[in-house]
């Protein structure tokens, strides 16, 4: 049953990451009709077929171009519906909310019953996971996070945990994490007028901060989100200097440090508190 689900859940995210690459086309195209629409080659405008449509298989057995004008398709196309099927299928192990109970008639079958408050869990996190991998990958591409991405991400994040946590503290701890990494950010924007940072990351700090302020372990929802801050700076630093190195970029090169944001907010979510737990621990011996 949890092989069957994994599979139908990687599907899902998939499909998802397909939605997601036509959602950031149109955004950064200021097209209407964001969320409908006929998908298409960008480069010769036809309208793709349903056998075009299949996420991830398509573009590996189209070779990652277009089947009317040859054309090449990005290969963040295939990135972003495979990660994104993996990250639902990693959220689906993490939070499963399918519980086997062996039968009392014949103990070589089981029964099955849903967890639906850890279902209700998981389809949270997957609907922000969704914006944050749509936020990766624009960022990512155009240097720019918009609005129109993460306004709606942080509104669903204060709402859906609040309806999980309907209580003061959660509010409290809400203001604490996001307020941190948005003070953290709007000083750096603020001193280096904007050059260090953009408007779009304070928002995108804000989400993080909100995000990683609902921790069930030990460790209190600021000492998760400043993890998830150590691990992006620490993956920034080491990815700048390894393309300096190769002579990639140079010294004042701007590189996107959304997606850095986000590996370290999605790393947090899942191992935030084994993280602390070890190092703490490690420190302590």
């Amino acid at each position: 049953m949890e092989l069957l689900a994994s599979a139908i859940i990687f599907i899902l995210g998939s499909a998802i990451g397909s939605f997601l690459s036509v959602v950031i086309y149109r955004l950064q195209a200021n097209k209407k009709g964001i969320l409908t629409g006929n998908s298409m080659c960008p480069a010769c405008k036809k309208k793709l077929k349903w056998r075009h449509l299949f996420p991830v298989l398509s573009w590996i057995f189209l070779r990652g171009k277009c089947a009317y004008c040859n054309k090449r398709i990005s290969v963040h196309y295939l990135l972003l519906e495979f990660l994104t099927g993996a990250l639902f299928l990693i959220s689906f192990l993490h939070w499963n909310f399918i519980i086997t109970i062996p039968s009392l008639v014949n103990s070589q079958f089981f029964n099955y019953i849903i967890d639906w408050r850890t279902l209700s869990i998981l389809a949270f996190y997957l609907v922000e996971f969704s914006f944050l991998m749509a936020i990766f990958f624009f960022d990512l591409r155009h240097k720019e996070i918009p609005d129109k991405l993460s306004l709606p991400a942080i509104a669903i994040a204060i709402a859906g945990i609040i309806s999980f946590n309907p209580v003061m503290q959660t509010v409290i701890n809400m203001l604490i994490g996001g307020g941190i990494i948005f003070l953290f950010f709007f000083l750096q924007y603020f001193f280096s007028k904007g050059t260090w940072i953009g408007g779009g990351d304070l928002r995108l700090g804000a989400l993080m901060g909100i995000l990683l302020s609902w921790t069930t372990g030990i460790f209190s929802g600021w000492m998760i989100a400043i993890l998830a801050l150590l691990i992006a700076y620490l993956l920034g630093g080491v990815l700048s200097l390894i393309l300096i190195a190769a002579k990639k970029i140079h010294r004042k090169s701007t590189i996107p440090f959304g997606p850095f944001l986000i590996i370290g907010t999605v790393t947090s979510i899942f191992l935030g508190q084994e993280i602390l737990n070890w190092y703490f621990n490690t420190l302590l011996m």
